[in-house]
């Protein structure tokens, strides 16, 4: 019965690999929340957040393939994992440790930091700190927002869709990799371990931007999303991403992901190992997503051409 009902309303949709990410992922959270819910406040609520995420996601995305000369329903079927994205970073404040119950990759990532290191980068990297250094590592660490309109509005106002759906393909794989892995290894970053705290001896200056960045840290920073680093596997995904879709765009994106690395290790909100791994986990985010592609025919460049 539920397969014919499914059959008749959403047969016809062609669901990308973003719409599978994106509505599978708060789908699955949905399933495990009432077996899971350690330090999650009233989790029945978020049951029904994740639910309507689901249902909202799956009727977006059927508006839009029945409508594709609509712009604004094209516009949302095309965007809305952004949402996902969003909103799957921010409940880490509450979700992160619904599955161990505690911070346990804490120690092992300080431990592993030093032994790599010979010091605690974030630590060590305070003999650095200069006006002038300082607001540039501001700059990489601010620029990280302008990579989602950067990566995509260009693609979709040229009426370049299934090259735009492809790049949320690559990006939110990668994202939702990346919260698995805050579930699988749950962790504070070093501003909010009192221990490392507690060696820092002077803070970051800089000028504009960086009083922009410790407004953002004060109002957005949440306290489970450590390991890997969203910035900097979001940054090199969407960069990853305009290699493939948009070429010239990604000789500026690319040098901004890497100063991105740098800058979240330099400003003490990361460990060093953080954003290597989150290097690495957007380099193969990218690799699966192309195979997927070529597996599903998704996200193929028009002619076989390469990006221009």
């Amino acid at each position: 019965m539920f397969k014919k009902i499914w059959q008749q309303r959403y047969g016809s949709v062609h669901w990308r690999l973003a719409d599978l990410l994106a509505i599978g992922y708060m789908a699955a959270l949905a399933v495990l929340l009432p077996f899971f819910h350690h330090h999650v406040p009233n989790w029945p609520k978020e049951v029904c957040i994740h639910l309507a995420f689901v249902f909202a996601g799956i009727e977006i995305v059927r508006a839009g393939e029945r409508h594709p000369g609509n712009r604004v329903l094209w516009f949302l079927r095309t965007f809305y994992p952004l949402a996902t994205i969003f909103y799957g970073y921010f409940e880490m404040n509450h979700m992160n440790r619904m599955f161990s119950g505690s911070y346990w990759a804490m120690e092992a990532l300080i431990e592993l930091d030093a032994w790599l290191f010979g010091a605690h980068p974030t630590v060590w990297v305070q003999r650095l700190y200069s006006p002038g250094l300082d607001e540039l590592m501001n700059f990489f660490y601010v620029s990280y927002y302008s990579f989602a309109p950067l990566a995509t509005l260009p693609l979709f106002l040229r009426g370049k869709r299934e090259e735009t759906l492809a790049v949320f393909g690559i990006v939110t794989l990668s994202y939702v990799g990346n919260f698995v892995l805050f579930y699988a290894f749950p962790s504070l970053c070093p501003r909010m371990i009192p221990e490392l705290e507690a060696l820092r001896t002077r803070d970051y200056s800089g000028y504009f931007i960086a009083s922009l960045t410790k407004y953002f840290q004060s109002e957005g920073a949440i306290s489970g999303g450590c390991f890997p680093s969203t910035h900097v596997s979001g940054a090199m995904a969407w960069s990853l991403a305009t290699w493939r879709y948009n070429r010239k765009l990604s000789y500026v994106m690319l040098p901004l992901a890497l100063g991105v690395a740098l800058a979240t290790v330099y400003l003490g909100y990361h460990h060093a190992l953080d954003p290597i791994v989150g290097i690495l986990w957007a380099g193969m985010a990218y690799g699966i997503a192309g195979f997927i592609f070529k597996k599903r025919g998704e996200g193929e460049l028009r002619n076989g051409a390469t990006a221009r």
